[in-house]
């Protein structure tokens, strides 16, 4: 994952996370039912989607603890 999504996660409000992290689910979801009927050309972006979840909701756990809403 590039620095820049990073930082552009890091600086969203904690809504914001939330709502991110439900539409990599929903790609995830997407993804995981195209694969079903054609094969993805793309083997890395179901891991570069599970990365991009655990960094959003990393940052949206530490929101939460440190009281950042």
């Amino acid at each position: 994952m590039q620095k820049n999504i990073k930082n552009e996660l890091k600086q969203m409000a904690a809504e914001s996370l939330k709502i991110r992290a439900e539409e990599i689910r929903k790609e995830m979801f997407l993804l995981r039912m195209k694969k079903f009927s054609t094969p993805e050309k793309n083997t890395a972006l179901a891991r570069s989607l599970r990365r991009s979840l655990a960094c959003a909701l990393t940052f949206l756990r530490q929101k939460e603890l440190h009281g950042d809403q």
